[in-house]
This record gives C-alpha cells, structure tokens and sequence, in this order.
C-alpha cells in the first residue's frame, strides 16, 4: 500500500510540474509579449500583472493537496482496525 501512495504521489508531482512547464510558457507570451496591451491604462496593467502571479501559485496549491492527499491516504486505518 505504501508504494502505491508514493508512485502516484510522485506521479501526480510530476505532472503538475509538466504541466506548468507546458502552460507558463504561454501566459507570459499572453500576459507580457501581446500588442494588446500597448495602449492600456496602468491600472490594467497593475491588474494583469496581479492575474499573472495568481496563476504562478496555482501549482502550489496543487503540490500542497497532493501532499495531504498522500499523507491522508498513509494514515488511514483499515476498517479491522476499527473493529
């Protein structure tokens, strides 16, 4: 049981990181290099960039869940142990 729990605790690490490292590319290219936001206000601006960093703690988050995921799922007793 414990294997388990740390294949797919390493598994599910691994793909949040594949995942960022497949998506971040694309929102700086969205966020940053776009002719749109050449004539913005600042205060849109300011919005964006505030947008920007909320998706950079996106992983975290996921990383943070997987974790209690995993410590969770190695605590639990099994259903003798509850009789």
């Amino acid at each position: 049981m414990a294997v388990n729990i740390i294949i797919r605790t390493l598994l599910s690490l691994f793909a949040i990181g594949i995942v960022m490292m497949l998506f971040m590319p694309i929102l700086y290219e969205l966020a940053y290099n776009s002719d749109l936001w050449d004539q913005m206000p600042a205060n849109i601006l300011s919005s964006r960039d505030n947008l920007y960093s909320i998706f950079l703690l996106v992983p975290l988050i996921g990383i943070g869940a997987t974790v209690l995921w995993a410590y969770m799922a190695a605590t639990r007793k099994d259903s003798e142990a509850y009789a």
